[in-house]
């Protein structure tokens, strides 16, 4: 039985999977943590394309990251999908960019500028700083996250969501739009507002897509912002598009971006909808599921579908003083006790609140020889790097990575230079891929050799230089060599490399928003104080503690069977009076699960 029956097989079990699997009008699936999305979306395009929707037409599958649009596509691959032309699967930018802007923006006369050049990060930031400057703005705490926030949601359209503005951030937005434009730039917030413009505005381009793409598939929905949620409400009205969302309003916790669960719960209750909710957890016990409901404070009814019969452990530390305490009660009890369990290394993450204590947290694990994972990198994981991640899975197994998916690749970055390739420039730009990359497996057992290698033969930093869709590329590979040869990647050969995200043999550390998608047998929190999480600047506003609540439902529901919570009773801090000791409570998240499984294990 091939794996596409296997798994056909396996969702039928579950009747709302199967009922999504099956609909055949507009659908909108809230899935729950552990409750198989992946699987029911991979399988539904899958159907739609062998059942369904006849070349040349296809359909689109938009997701919210670089590694969900790889994890999609190498599932597909198992699945037995052939590649075939309109269909698109990748990111809500590329999405734009490819299938929106390159080929309508040149029609319409719009105050932006083509052909598109996306702005590079330290020139962004430059601009915005200098905006802050002259409007004098310089106390007003006003970060570049509220003006893009303020961007996203300064745009109209169908939506009834009203969501207050943030007036100084607005005015700080429309100027740098000004400025930006008039300097021939654009950045990512401005791609998705164009495309949605666009796809509003006029019915030719609506009847495009609608021509090249019956079925519009999204993943993560609550993570995407008003702007796509006005293109989809756009589409709905005026087109015969079908749309199969799938998201979570309970996993909503990326708002600083302007992404808030309401627009997944307006398409949701919108009529003509078919609603679908997955309630099975094929993840954790039904302890974990209940502690994790608990943490939102309402009854969702998730129900175990495995590890069945099995009790949850719930674990609550008290440390002395500042995080270190708590640093060292993981480093030296918790990971040691774990690993005597039998519990592997790759099954314990460990969730802080910022990418500072990650570092901190990492320094103090290596101490003890305890080998680590930090999902938050000194580099980005761009569509550049993870190529060259694919590179090196080829270099190592060739039967794990398409070569003609490599070169294709490889050709897209050369036409970012030069405007045409010919017929024989093709055959001369496969043959020195293959050629540097064979050439490169002599160094297979060091990162850094080999990517030095194959970054200056195939020269990419001169290739990458003056890109218009790239801008950041050059200082990020510089970053990732950097990295490799004297950073956290500094004993990683290309195995290691090849599964950037998949660790193996090293506990994983995350802050609690990058947890988000992950899962093991043991999670354990820390900088469990009131104040600290939730933060005292998130008390007074609802809707921020809303998220907060959120985001432990999140870090709960990460685990499979065991939960630490550890807290500290004092931090010192150093204020307007001097250096001070102050006292702190537990954490209302904490006092919440406390009052339910703080007896099951006693506190240390």
């Amino acid at each position: 039985m091939d794996l596409f029956k296997e798994k056909l097989n396996q969702i039928k079990k579950d009747k709302d999977q199967y009922e999504a699997f099956l609909s055949e009008n507009n659908t909108v699936v809230i899935a729950g943590p552990g409750s198989g999305k992946t699987t029911v979306l991979t399988l539904k395009i899958m159907k739609l394309l062998m059942e369904e929707i006849k070349p040349p037409r296809g359909l689109a599958c938009v997701t919210f990251s670089r590694a969900a649009a790889k994890e999609f596509k190498d599932r597909l691959n198992d699945l037995g999908y052939q590649k075939r032309e309109n269909v698109f699967l990748g990111t809500v930018h590329s999405f734009c960019i490819s299938e929106i802007i390159s080929p309508f923006a040149h029609l319409y006369n719009y105050d932006i500028p083509l052909p598109i050049k996306i702005v590079a990060e330290k020139k962004k930031k430059s601009l915005f700083k200098k905006i802050i400057q002259d409007f004098q703005l310089e106390n007003t705490n006003i970060r570049i996250e509220d003006m893009d926030k303020e961007r996203t949601l300064n745009i109209k359209g169908i939506s009834e969501v009203e969501i207050p503005t943030y007036d100084l951030a607005l005015k700080v937005a429309i100027e740098y739009e000004k400025r930006l434009h008039a300097e021939g730039f654009v950045d990512f917030v401005d791609i998705v507002k164009y495309a949605t413009l666009l796809i509003q505005n006029h019915e030719y381009v609506r009847r495009c897509l609608e021509a090249k793409f019956p079925w519009i598939l999204i993943d993560e929905y609550q993570d995407l912002g008003k702007p796509l949620h006005e293109m989809v409400l756009s589409l709905l009205k005026n087109t015969n598009i079908k749309f199969f969302a799938v998201g979570d309003p309970d996993q909503s916790i990326h708002s600083y971006n302007g992404a808030i669960p309401d627009y997944l719960n307006e398409l949701y209750g919108l009529p003509n909808i078919n609603k679908v909710r997955l309630k099975t957890n094929y993840r954790s016990n039904q302890d974990i599921i209940d502690a994790s409901e608990l943490a939102l404070g309402d009854k969702r009814e998730y129900k175990a579908g495995a590890r069945l019969n099995e009790n949850a452990e719930f674990h609550f530390i008290t440390c002395e003083e500042e995080m270190y305490d708590q640093y060292v009660k993981v480093a030296k009890e918790i990971i040691p006790s774990c690993m005597k369990a039998g519990i592997p290394l790759e099954e314990i993450a460990i969730m802080v609140g910022y990418n500072n204590q990650a570092k901190e947290l990492g320094a103090i694990l290596s101490r003890e020889g305890i080998p680590y994972y930090i999902t938050k990198f000194e580099f980005q994981r761009t569509d550049v790097v993870m190529w060259l991640e694919r590179c090196a899975l080829w270099c190592i197994d060739k039967s794990k990575e398409s070569f003609d998916d490599l070169v294709e690749f490889w050709i897209h970055l050369n036409r970012q230079h030069q405007k045409f390739i010919i017929t024989n420039e093709l055959i001369f730009f496969r043959r020195k891929l293959f050629d540097v990359l064979t050439s490169s497996i002599k160094h297979n057992h060091c990162l850094s050799k080999w990517l030095t290698f194959v970054i200056h033969n195939l020269e990419l930093l001169s290739l990458l230089k003056d890109s218009h869709i790239y801008p950041d590329e050059v200082d990020n590979l510089k970053q990732l060599i950097k990295t490799s040869t004297k950073g956290e990647f500094s004993n990683y050969n290309l195995d290691k490399f090849s599964k950037l995200g998949k660790p193996e043999d090293q506990v994983t550390i995350t802050t609690r928003h990058g947890s988000k998608g992950l899962e093991f047998e043991v999670v354990i929190l820390l900088g469990m104080e009131d104040d600290h999480f939730p933060s005292y600047k998130n008390k007074r506003d609802p809707r921020k503690l809303s998220e907060d609540r959120r985001v432990f439902f999140v870090c709960i529901s990460r685990a499979k069977r065991v939960c630490y919570l550890l807290r500290s009773k004092k931090y010192t801090k150093e204020t307007q009076y001097g250096i001070k000791t102050f006292n702190y409570k537990p954490s209302e998240f904490w006092e919440i699960l406390y009052s339910k499984y703080g007896e099951k294990v006693p506190s240390s």
